[in-house]
């Protein structure tokens, strides 16, 4: 057996008991730990970046990202203007390129408002999941329809892959993985859902793995441009067979979001409680 499936098969395993111990411990350790990932993602990107030239400012979007995340967690009342504070912190860092005018300096700026965006709001959405009824259960709803999209996207493309998806981004997807990814989150919904909430309505299961299948697979592809345009394979090395936290939770960045705001917006008004 290949050495390389076998430390992924192994990491994969232990990080899915962590996971796993995670979710059901208190919900401090779970906000540490939603903050620790956010922290290493933007570690990842800009060390990404920096070897295109662009220096991101970690002290500001992973400051900005621990405190979104903290207030969050906090302030559950007002999640709708939790937002106000970083569009001023924004604000403020174009404001300091337009007092200093470099054209490396605003660049810099950009980027580094952009990798706050790309992982603390995502990541946040895991959170909210968590903070529903039921969000546990919810949680992990989200994540084996995202891993089985994965999956039965890699199974079906090593199989039946003919023709590509993208292959200027990803040469290796193909549209055959792309349709047998989109199959698996939703059987991976379906039967999910008809074990642990039962409540949730067919035809919902059906769009929630959906959604999840073709937005987890923009994330997988958003991320390979990012490493395209970094002229990178892997964002680090920090997870053995796997590469590092944005290589292993690229999919997750978009089915999260999308899959909160399906929740919220269409099954709980459906009548899960």
């Amino acid at each position: 057996m290949d050495e390389t499936f076998i430390i992924r098969s192994l990491t994969a395993i232990l990080g899915i008991a962590l996971l796993y111990v995670v979710i059901g411990s208190g919900a401090i350790s779970f906000l540490v730990f939603i903050i620790l990932m956010t922290l290493i993602a933007n570690w990842e990107l800009a060390m990404a970046f920096k070897k295109a030239g662009i220096n991101v400012n970690m002290g500001f979007s992973g400051t900005a990202g621990s405190i979104l995340l903290t207030m969050i967690y906090f302030w559950s009342g007002a999640k709708t203007t939790v937002f106000f504070p970083f569009c001023l912190l924004i604000i403020l860092s174009f404001f300091s390129s337009i007092v200093k005018y470099k054209q490396n300096k605003l660049m810099d700026t950009v980027f580094t408002t952009f990798s706050f965006l790309y992982t603390s709001i995502p990541f946040s959405h895991i959170m909210l999941i968590k903070d529903l009824s039921q969000g546990p259960v919810l949680l992990w709803l989200v994540f084996v329809t995202t891993w089985s999209c994965d999956t039965f996207a890699y199974i079906t493309g090593m199989l039946f892959g003919r023709h590509k998806l993208s292959p200027q981004i990803s040469p290796k997807k193909s549209i055959e993985g792309s349709i047998g990814g989109i199959i698996g989150s939703i059987s991976a919904s379906f039967i999910y859902s008809m074990m642990f909430l039962p409540q949730i309505k067919i035809l919902d299961r059906v769009v929630l793995g959906l959604l999840i299948g073709i937005f987890s697979q923009m994330g997988d592809l958003s991320a390979s441009l990012i490493k395209r345009f970094c002229g990178i394979k892997d964002f680090s090395n920090l997870i053995p067979g796997h590469g590092g936290i944005l290589d292993r939770f690229d999919s997750s960045l978009f089915s999260f979001p999308v899959a909160y705001y399906y929740i919220i917006t269409v099954i709980q008004k459906g009548g899960l409680t």
